[in-house]
């Protein structure tokens, strides 16, 4: 089998329509490339999806318009990691750097960005990608899909009609699961309430703009908030802790003399441990 060059790895790489069996990752981009076309050097177990190999060595990319960016198989920082200034998520293989502005992408994140789109929060017409705002310093820019603002000199998907998006939220994952809460939140393309509570934040999220929800909890949060810490004493509680905390409630009232009985033996037997092992 003919062997391919890249200049990531000091080995030919061999090309495979498909690899099936273990799971197995891509070293540039970190996601899974069971199945699907791929380069392997099987010996070091070293993977890249077709189009990771393929990926231009640079770029003229919209969201950096003053220098091109240049691929690095690894991050140019000493922490061996970098932070993708597009969808703010760190990242440990391929980047697409410029080292004199300290600008990273994702390989996958520096892709060209596909133009007349259609969300499922704005079905009626396409949103077409622009290199900056459409209404320059006359007029604030905001998504209409996480409700913050866009810089006027970022790139940004418009309609005609006035609905903006910011390029990371025209593809939100469909389902996340916070820490802190047991169930996933699913995303709500179309808000139906006029007055939810973020349980992260504890803001309004505004009717025009999508939300992440648990329904059988009645949990909630903007889409901004989906992956930020909440402080433990804002946490709404889930209906099924309060179920839990009920039927414990209501386990102690039937028992409570037990209970009593209980945290009285368990006080006297360390009062009684303290007493013999220490001499006052």
């Amino acid at each position: 089998m003919e062997g391919f060059k890249h200049f990531s790895h000091p080995h030919d790489l061999k090309f495979h329509k498909s690899l099936e069996g273990a799971q197995l990752n891509c070293t540039g981009c970190n996601f899974p490339c069971t199945g699907t076309p791929v380069y392997s050097c099987r010996a070091c177990k070293y993977f890249l999806h077709e189009q990771c190999f393929n990926a231009s060595r640079s770029l003229a990319h919209p969201l950096h318009p003053d220098h091109p960016i240049s691929l690095f198989p690894v991050a140019t920082h000493a922490s061996g990691s970098f932070q993708c200034d597009l969808c703010q998520k760190t990242g440990t293989g391929f980047c697409f750097s410029c080292a004199e502005c300290g600008f990273d992408l994702h390989v996958h994140c520096a892709i060209p960005f596909p133009n007349g789109i259609k969300l499922k929060s704005h079905p009626a017409h396409a949103l077409h990608y622009l290199s900056k705002s459409p209404y320059g310093a006359d007029r604030s820019c905001s998504c209409d899909v996480c409700g913050t603002n866009c810089d006027e000199n970022t790139g940004v998907y418009h309609c005609q009609c006035k609905y903006d998006a910011h390029v990371e939220c025209v593809n939100l994952p469909e389902t996340v699961k916070r820490e802190d809460h047991k169930h996933v939140l699913a995303l709500l393309h179309v808000n139906p309430y006029t007055d939810y509570e973020c349980d992260v934040c504890r803001c309004t999220i505004v009717q025009s703009n999508c939300m992440y929800e648990c329904k059988p909890c009645n949990y909630g949060t903007h889409v901004k908030c989906v992956t930020a810490n909440s402080e433990k004493h804002s946490r709404r509680v889930c209906a099924i802790c309060v179920t839990k905390f009920l039927k414990a409630s209501k386990y102690i009232a039937r028992n409570i003399f037990g209970v009593l009985k209980f945290i009285y033996n368990q006080s006297v037997g360390n009062m009684c441990y303290l007493a013999n092992s220490y001499s006052f």
